[in-house]
């Protein structure tokens, strides 16, 4: 009965801030590693060629053999498998993520919730918002007007 209750409990651990982003890390870095290596095996193949016919010899170079056709091909079907199966670690991630968003891992309202919002820092944050509201208000009234004049001398004139 004990390890069931263990069980339950693990399964509700959220995941913190930095394991999320070490695993976001790693998901990125695997899926540039890997389209550079299909590049890589796609460019290895293309430069050959090039070199051979930048030798001038004016014979066309010979054709791969069917050992190394067949290896790129696997080459490039391990790593597309590899792209897609990063891909979809990432979507799980982001489900992840918007499940602890969205059923209470992330307590981002909390304090609104309780009134916590008369402390000293929040009100200074409020007050450096509005002004900073008031300044873009500002300048964006000075725009229009400057742009309402644009308009009525452009109007006028046809």
């Amino acid at each position: 009965m004990e390890s069931t209750a263990k069980r339950d409990t693990a399964s509700d651990a959220v995941p913190t801030a930095k394991f999320l982003q070490a695993r976001i890390t790693a998901l990125s870095t695997t899926l540039i590693k890997r389209l550079e290596n299909i590049l890589a095996v796609a460019l290895d193949d293309t430069t050959t060629q090039t070199a051979a016919a930048a030798a001038g010899t004016g014979n066309a170079p010979p054709p791969p053999s069917l050992t190394d056709t067949a290896v790129q091909q696997f080459q490039l079907d391990v790593e597309s498998t590899a792209i897609v199966r990063a891909a979809e670690e990432i979507m799980m991630l982001t489900r992840t993520m918007k499940e602890i968003w969205l059923f209470g891992g992330l307590d981002t309202l909390k304090s609104d919730h309780e009134g916590r919002d008369l402390s000293g820092q929040n009100e200074a944050a409020r007050r450096k918002m509005e002004e900073d509201v008031k300044a873009v208000e500002e300048g964006f009234k000075k725009f229009l007007e400057k742009y309402e004049t644009t308009l009525e001398v452009t109007e006028n004139k046809e």
